[in-house]
């Protein structure tokens, strides 16, 4: 039988009879029900039925059967692997995987903001993004974070699919390279088009939205030697601390590198100091040796914006937020009178402003403070020797006022200025070059020799993003991620896996570094991108922050320490053999 033209096919039970193989069951163009049991798969077309309102019997699941049009599927569903699904409108029940369905009305929706419309709980590191009712992945386009409104100032452009991540198919998040400013509000847009659904066929029709930012929290923790209080958390005598102990309070916002005197300013602009007052570095007006071993206020002024000490303690310069330089402690001959800048040399134990209104970053080491304006200049005074001050003066100097070193273009972050503890320093300018002066033993200035220089050499490179200096050693790290030393390695301290001295830089595994931490005698510290903080060196007072005295001469891990990643959230100290970090945790 090749074919069968009847209005109804019923077996002499009356019942619906089975078609063997190769049936052509077709034609049928009036019929209301088709009665048929099982179409076997095997070439049985069913096709032209078309005025047929129910096709009553099984479709099998294997072959490749078509379906004519003008059929309803009725509501018990239809589960059969490839039936062409084209024009069928009305099914209430589909089975498989859907994709190669189309047609069908889907949308796609944002369900949750990441920060919320309108929202100002929002701290300044945190991701943005959206969480949508379906699977999404890239369309094309920017997404767009400004200041304010619509028009205003572009923060930062984000291209999708590469600056954009995406977690459990349905999560989108961006980050910004820098952080968003506390108070300030923010214009967020997702264009038309940038996002799709996983199966490509619906897109994203694109919103804008306001948020507000508020200020972080942050926690602010030490380790190392507690001479004189310096870790701000009281205890008897200098008992160390080999693992982070926290310093009270939760609003901290910058943390000075310093000897032992510390000082730190908290989100409300006050200025804190603790440790050593010799000669009245606290700046709190208070009697010669007055140490603290918990934070005190300077003053009642709420407008600090950081803080530095020399390495040996006795002198402190902070800067407030509309410019101004304040110094204060001891000035006299005996460590080299002059450094406060002040055009004397008279000791002050509460701070005395230094000339001008537009100073952007300080560095105090030894007896040398440096500073940058926001100009691009650099300027230094105090007791400088073997060239330290790098005013062309090779022998020992003294400037009781600020004067200028030469070249422009310095950088103008504390990241990129540093004064060493044994007659060296270095700054970087705008355009990535890297320069140092003063002693150049042990290879400390990175130029290929140990010559002093009373004026500034430039270190091979033009990528280097910022700097800091132990007592022999030179740390930092380029915009590439990578971090390098040079200088004395003794005890392990440029990270090298010996002990090893260095004249010229050299990498210290890994290329995620976002900044590193000097100012200790034989050892370093540095932070990578994902917060992690990492140690190296003579740990003779438990510096490496892993509850031991063990020196470690390639980085090791501080552990369970995830620490904020923003200029001046990190420091490290020195005074003689003592050594200790600070670092913030954002909350």
């Amino acid at each position: 039988m090749s074919q069968i033209n009847v209005n109804r096919i019923k077996d002499s039970n009356k019942g619906a009879p089975d078609f063997p193989s190769g049936v052509n069951v077709g034609g049928i163009t009036s019929t209301v029900t088709l009665g048929v049991t099982n179409l076997n798969p095997t070439n049985v077309n069913v096709s032209g039925v078309v005025t047929a309102t129910t096709l009553d019997g099984n479709l099998l699941a294997t072959g490749t059967p078509t379906l004519g049009l003008g059929v309803t599927i009725n509501t018990s569903g239809l589960n059969i692997s490839g039936v062409a699904t084209a024009g069928i409108v009305s099914a209430t029940t589909l089975y498989g995987d859907g994709t190669n369905l189309t047609g069908i009305a889907l949308t796609i929706a944002p369900l949750n903001y990441n920060p919320a419309v309108l929202g100002s709980e929002v701290v300044k590191t945190t991701g943005i993004g959206l969480t949508f009712n379906q699977g999404v992945k890239a369309g094309s386009g920017n997404v767009t974070l400004r200041i304010a409104g619509a028009a205003g100032t572009v923060v930062e452009n984000f291209g999708v699919g590469s600056s954009v991540s995406y977690s459990n198919g349905d999560t989108i998040t961006i980050t910004p390279t820098s952080s968003l400013n506390a108070s300030e509000t923010y214009h967020l847009s997702y264009p038309s088009g940038a996002f799709t659904t996983i199966g490509g066929d619906v897109s994203y029709v694109g919103t804008a939205y306001t948020f507000g930012i508020k200020e972080a929290v942050y926690q602010l923790w030490g380790w190392g030697w507690n001479a004189y209080g310096a870790l701000g958390v009281p205890s008897a005598g200098d008992s160390q601390r080999s693992s982070p102990v926290q310093v009270p309070g939760l609003t901290w916002s910058y943390i000075g590198e310093s000897g032992v005197t510390i000082g730190a300013v908290k989100t409300d602009g006050t200025l804190w100091t603790w440790g050593s007052n010799e000669y009245g570095g606290l700046g709190t007006n208070t009697a010669h040796d007055a140490h603290r071993s918990s934070p005190v206020q300077v003053g009642s002024d709420t407008t600090w914006s950081s803080f530095s000490s020399t390495r040996s303690g006795g002198a402190s310069a902070a800067l407030k937020t509309d410019g101004t330089l304040w110094t204060w402690g001891r000035n006299d001959l005996s460590y080299g009178g002059g450094k406060l800048g002040l055009n004397d040399i008279i000791s002050r134990s509460s701070p005395t402003q230094v000339p001008g209104t537009t100073w952007a970053a300080i560095s105090f080491g030894g007896e040398v403070l440096m500073a940058t304006k926001t100009d691009g200049t650099l300027w230094s005074w105090g007791y400088g020797e073997n060239g330290a001050l790098g005013h062309n003066q090779p022998g020992a100097t003294q400037q009781s006022s600020p004067t200028q070193i030469p070249g422009t273009s310095w950088g103008t972050t504390q990241d990129t200025i540093v004064a060493g503890g044994e007659q060296a320093c270095a700054a970087i300018k705008t355009d990535g070059t890297l320069w140092t002066w003063g002693n150049g033993a042990s290879g400390r200035l990175g130029v290929n020799s140990q010559t002093k220089y009373s004026s500034p050499v430039q270190v091979p490179g033009t990528t280097w993003r910022n700097v800091k200096i132990s007592a022999r050693s030179m740390f930092a790290t380029k915009t590439d991620g990578t971090l390098w030393a040079w200088g004395q390695g003794y005890a392990g301290a440029l990270a090298q896996n010996s002990e090893a001295y260095y004249s010229s830089p050299v990498q210290i595994p890994g290329t995620t570094w976002i900044r590193p931490i000097g100012n200790w005698r034989e050892g370093g510290a540095a932070v990578k991108t994902d917060g992690t903080l990492w140690t190296w060196g003579y740990n003779e007072n438990g510096e490496s922050g892993r509850n031991d005295n063990t020196r470690y001469s390639s980085p090791v891990q501080v552990p369970g320490f995830v620490a904020s990643t923003e200029i001046g959230h990190v420091a490290g100290g020195e005074n003689g053999p003592g050594k200790r970090i600070f670092a913030m945790k954002e909350l």
